[in-house]
């Protein structure tokens, strides 16, 4: 998994070798400012100590990455009708970081909660988010009227009760692939960290992510199966595949 992640991350250098098409350039442009921003937030996230603006900032920018790439992909469908070639290319696009995202995040996020250190045999902090230890409400700066009602941070509770600032939980659970509780274990349900709205549908939000899940689990084991089925065609001396003029396929 950790060489695919590096190949995975690479790939556009690879890219480039091979092609400078206009389009290609494009595409790499995207991929060092992405990568340039994404490289800064795991070093914070991987720093120690870890700075107490670090977690916010860290699921902030991974959950703006995926919801980018959620509605990126939701457009092909319709720029596809229109220049079938530009949908192709977006789509491309929303996979790729979508995918790759997913993993930046992953490896950010167990690095936070285990920096942080909740455990489930704690007790649970009082009005303090557990993914970045900061205060889900900010009851002083309300008395004092320094903030309103609507200043404050959204906050999530789940079915065991805990509660999370909603940009860090979405981030938890949807892009780091955590579908637990970070402070308790117990299973989330995502449906309900998946806002509902007119140019939002949660079926396709968790469709989407079941997708870059399946392709994400086809780019580890796909090379494998692969080469086994080889091996074991060649061990058994089965005849091999030929294409029309005649060569093996492999």
């Amino acid at each position: 998994k950790e060489v695919t992640f590096v190949l995975l991350w690479l790939y556009p250098l690879v890219l480039l070798h091979r092609d400078q098409h206009p389009v290609t350039l494009g595409f790499i442009a995207v991929w060092i400012l992405w990568s340039l921003r994404t490289g800064f937030l795991m070093h914070l996230a991987l720093a120690k100590p870890l700075a107490p603006t670090t977690p916010e900032l860290v699921y902030g920018w991974f959950l703006k990455t995926h919801s980018i790439c959620y509605y990126s992909a939701g457009a092909t469908v319709y720029i596809f009708f229109l220049v079938p070639g530009l949908g192709i290319l977006m789509l491309f696009f929303a996979l790729y970081f979508g995918v790759l995202g997913r993993d930046c995040a992953e490896i950010c996020a167990t690095r936070i909660s285990n920096t942080i250190g909740y455990t489930k045999y704690e007790t649970a902090p009082e009005n303090i988010c557990a993914l970045c230890n900061i205060e889900l409400r900010q009851t002083l700066e309300l008395m004092l009227g320094e903030t309103t009602e609507d200043e404050q941070p959204n906050v999530i509770q789940l079915q065991c009760k805990h509660e999370f600032h909603e940009k860090c939980i979405r981030g938890w659970t949807i892009v780091g692939k955590k579908d637990i509780c970070p402070f308790c274990f117990e299973k989330v349900d995502m449906r309900i960290l998946i806002p509902d709205s007119p140019w939002n549908s949660k079926r396709l939000s968790l469709l989407w992510v079941k997708l870059l899940g399946l392709i994400r689990f086809l780019l580890v084991w796909n090379p494998l199966v692969t080469y086994s089925a080889m091996i074991l065609l060649k061990l058994f001396h089965f005849a091999p595949l030929r294409d029309q003029s005649g060569k093996p396929v492999f």
